[in-house]
């Protein structure tokens, strides 16, 4: 996703590098260059989000921005060993109907290699015109963003909707997460945030009205689960 900063553009988890030359033609679909992109932020370290960022730097000069403990994975220094596994993976994608073969002939290696991060940030702090919120639990260093002038909160893997074969919104799985009762409290802390509309990285649509009333519902539930 892309954010206009004045003239220049803060791009958000550049996803797959095999995706890149979609990422460059939207772009000038829409008047822009990849030149254009003067900050990268990688809400946390898993492939689907972060493997293109150094091709795009290359391309475009632009600064990585990611929380600090989130830099350290990202640097493989140390190497990330949380979830989700590659056999927890293959699982995921098979209940779905999705062969591991056909996620690769689609997005290429799983692999990245290590990622430098210019800018190491922590909860509060300025991204351009996006407020960096610390939302720990899918991985520890993962952060969602907060763009006020919108009302607009960008979740990342904080929350899900309708993907991966289950129905409506729920909190980062355990599948997936190396702290999910974590995940929960960060969850909690963004029904805080005074947003009306919601992006997630996985979904099958925003929330474009309402948005803090449902994450606060959804909170409430999941820790009435955690109560049973």
């Amino acid at each position: 996703m892309f954010v206009e900063d004045q003239d220049d553009l803060t791009l958000i988890d550049p996803s797959f590098l095999s995706q890149l030359p979609v990422l460059e033609n939207y772009l000038l679909d829409i008047g822009y260059d990849i030149k254009n992109v003067k900050r990268i932020i990688l809400t946390h370290v898993h492939v689907d989000h972060s493997q293109a960022a150094n091709e795009v730097k290359r391309k475009s000069g632009a600064k990585i921005y990611s929380h600090w403990i989130e830099a350290r994975y990202l640097g493989q220094n140390p190497p990330y060993l949380g979830p989700p596994s590659t056999q927890e993976t293959v699982k995921k994608l098979e209940k779905i109907g999705v062969s591991m073969g056909a996620l690769i002939k689609e997005y290429g290696s799983l692999d990245f290699e290590p990622i430098g991060v210019d800018e190491q940030v922590s909860n509060g702090d300025m991204i351009g015109s996006l407020k960096v919120i610390h939302t720990p639990g899918h991985t520890p260093g993962h952060i969602s963003l907060y763009y006020e002038k919108d009302e607009l909160l960008l979740g990342a893997d904080s929350i899900y909707k309708h993907v991966f074969g289950a129905e409506g919104m729920y909190i980062s799985a355990p599948q997936v997460s190396i702290d999910p009762v974590t995940a929960i409290v960060s969850a909690q802390r963004l029904s805080k945030v005074n947003f009306d509309k919601l992006l997630m990285a996985h979904q099958d649509s925003p929330l474009l009205e309402g948005a803090r009333e449902a994450v606060e519902t959804l909170v409430a539930e999941s820790i009435q689960k955690l109560k049973r």
